[in-house]
């Protein structure tokens, strides 16, 4: 089970990096779905009783990141005619190498926190920073505001899997924050890119610092 555990997290990590190499929408929104659908199951391998709370967490996060918040994002993609996100603004090699750098980083800070409970696997951690830290560079280096909400929603992926170290010893606490925090980021992402549209009549923030008053 701790083999399978660290497969799933080492996955969910090289599919943030690929996320930064992705230029195609429908290919940042499937791998943005896929990663969703490996941390979903996560929950059912951390050892323990597989009580009602986990289903509720697994369920819970299929239904919303893996099939409705993606229908969303290609309904939108659709809506507007956008096809593919600009490069990275700082080129694809660079957000590459960062991308990396931040998995290293992730790692030299895990081995840092100090944590009153010991997580079930050692790769929980790193894994959970490499991922905010990842969806916080899409957030920044990306012009288009779906990929920028995909990096918002790919923060939440690695707050999710802080949330789990706390699971056995606060389930409810944490089942109904990680599920809030989807919803919020649900909203979020229906006012942004209806906002942008009805607007502006596009998806790309660039234009925005061309507007005056």
């Amino acid at each position: 089970m701790l083999l399978g555990l660290d497969l799933a997290l080492a996955v969910i990590v090289i599919l943030a990096i690929c996320l930064v190499g992705a230029v195609r929408l429908g290919s940042i929104i499937r791998l943005f779905a896929f990663q969703s659908l490996v941390m979903a199951v996560i929950p059912l391998m951390l050892g323990g009783e597989i009580h009602i709370h986990k289903i509720v967490i697994v369920l819970g996060t299929i239904a919303l990141k893996v099939i409705f918040i993606p229908i969303m994002l290609f309904w939108a993609i659709r809506h507007v005619s956008i096809r593919r996100d600009t490069p990275s603004i700082f080129g694809i090699g660079a957000s590459l190498l960062m991308g990396g750098c931040s998995v290293g980083l992730s790692f030299f800070l895990s081995s840092a926190l100090v944590l009153t409970e010991k997580p079930f696997s050692d790769l929980l951690i790193p894994s959970a920073f490499s991922t905010l830290f990842i969806g916080f560079l899409l957030l920044i280096s990306r012009t288009k505001a779906i990929t920028q909400v995909v990096g918002y929603l790919v923060m939440e992926n690695g707050l999710f899997l802080f949330a789990l170290v706390l699971l056995e010893t606060t389930p409810l606490l944490v089942e109904l924050g990680i599920l809030l925090d989807i919803f919020v980021g649900v909203f979020i992402m229906g006012i942004v890119i209806n906002h942008i549209q009805n607007e502006f009549d596009h998806t790309d923030t660039s234009r925005l610092t061309t507007l005056v008053g």
